[in-house]
């Protein structure tokens, strides 16, 4: 007997079923009818589809097409989700699952994920965490300040030494031109080091606000400085960056269960290494 053929009859008599009462007894009945089709002795032919399954697929389709799907819409999703099992189920037959490492890398994954138990935390646990990290979160100094460069390509020592002469008198310079140009604004110092190098950063913090100053060497060559703004490095209180600690408290334990997880079951394994793999 056509099973599949049977059961897709009986939806088409049920599509003028449009209630919500009708909706579950079509979803009921075709659970017993695959249950029936399915139900051989061998584990991997025994398809068992709880109807939580096919509800949340069908909130899906209905979060991304906007609308309640059709029986007949029903019918579809809940037949590919058939195929997609039995492919599965087939595949597992093969064992297409074995020194896949794709596979394995996403069922860890999934195993990570059930022993990550984010349980929220206690104001208690987020002040602690937070005192054992200040100096992640430390914001670091902070320059607002006008340069010319002059390339040390071009006579760059006596160039700057001149034009520090001029504009301190109020005459304009003949400068070379900078990537980043000749006015930065609220530049850290990560930014500086990455930018300038750490001895242009060093010079910086030496140099006294609102007066031309150098030149200071940076990894391209000599700068002349303004710097019109100079805030310091600090540690924002916890009420300042809540949100920030939370998450980043989560990640810590997320990764810390796991750790100890591990831990805990590493001993129920043997490791063997082949002796006779050799690495160029």
């Amino acid at each position: 007997r056509n099973y599949s053929s049977w059961w897709i009859n009986k939806f088409k008599k049920l599509i003028f079923m449009k209630s919500r009462i009708g909706l579950f007894i079509l979803i009921g009945l075709f659970l017993y009818i695959v249950d029936y089709r399915f139900s051989y002795d061998e584990d991997l032919n025994k398809i068992i589809i709880p109807d939580d399954e096919i509800l949340g697929l069908i909130d899906t389709w209905r979060d991304q097409v906007g609308r309640d799907p059709s029986d007949e819409e029903i019918v579809r999703i809940i037949n590919n989700l058939i195929n997609e099992e039995i492919l599965y189920r087939e595949a597992l037959k093969l064992e297409l699952d074995k020194n896949d490492r794709i596979i394995k890398r996403r069922l860890a994954q999934k195993v990570e994920f059930l022993k990550q138990d984010d349980r929220q935390p206690s104001l208690v646990d987020l002040e602690n965490f937070y005192d054992e990290n200040k100096s992640k979160y430390m914001v670091e100094d902070l320059f607002t300040f006008s340069h010319h460069f002059f390339s040390d390509q071009d006579n760059s020592d006596i160039r700057a030494k001149e034009s520090l002469i001029k504009i301190s008198n109020g005459y304009a310079v003949d400068s070379d031109p900078f990537i980043l140009g000749n006015e930065l604004n609220l530049i850290s110092k990560n930014d500086l080091q990455q930018n300038f190098g750490n001895s242009f950063y060093e010079s910086l913090t030496l140099i006294n606000e609102n007066q031309w100053s150098g030149p200071i060497a940076s990894d391209y060559g000599l700068h002349i400085v303004f710097i019109k703004k100079r805030v310091d490095g600090y540690v924002p209180g916890l009420n300042q960056i809540y949100q920030k600690v939370y998450s980043d408290y989560l990640v810590m334990k997320r990764r810390e269960n796991v750790i100890n997880f591990l831990d805990e079951i590493k001993q129920e394994y043997e490791v063997i290494i082949n002796p006779d793999l050799r690495f160029n």
